[in-house]
């Protein structure tokens, strides 16, 4: 556990609350749990960038708020606004399952602390629970489409997302 604003919080319930866990046993979650380290990241910090080489590291937030932004294809040096995730969220997954390169920035919009969740123990994990396995690449998958629909929404109707500048 740690203090977070005078309020400690233990990574258990953080894991309870990320969507990419819904529907595992307490039991289950224990052994996720037992692969993450935190990590604190000053705000500003940039935690990923795009098109970097895959962190093989599933990141899940435990305090503090983070942006999700892409290079903009039309001003160099400015950016595209996509979402903002807070405590309970994870990013990363997309690499952790493809090992391709991160399709997008994250920064630290405050001080934020992360756990971190090795590609290499999350795969152990999944090789010997094929439960765990199942369970979160359905709800990436989920997650996937639920962007998809987002940003063809956005496409459609706003033609762009918002700038960052």
């Amino acid at each position: 556990m740690r203090a977070t604003g005078g309020i400690f919080v233990d990574n258990l319930a953080i894991l309870k609350k990320t969507g990419l866990f819904d529907g595992l046993s307490e039991e289950e979650l224990k052994l996720i749990e037992k692969g993450c380290s935190e990590q604190a990241y000053p705000m500003g910090t940039v935690i990923i960038e795009e098109n970097d080489a895959p962190k093989e590291m599933l990141f899940i937030i435990k305090n503090g708020d983070i942006v999700i932004s892409t290079a903009a294809a039309e001003e160099e040096g400015s950016d595209s606004f996509l979402t903002t995730l807070g405590a309970g969220d994870a990013f990363g997954e997309v690499s952790l399952i493809d090992n391709q390169p991160h399709s997008a920035t994250v920064r630290a919009m405050s001080d934020a602390v992360i756990l971190l969740l090795p590609g290499k123990y999350f795969n152990e994990i999944v090789d010997s629970n094929k439960n765990i396995g199942f369970v979160v690449v359905r709800n990436i998958a989920r997650l996937v489409c639920d962007r998809l629909r987002d940003s063809n929404f956005a496409t459609k109707h706003f033609g762009l997302f918002g700038k960052l500048d």
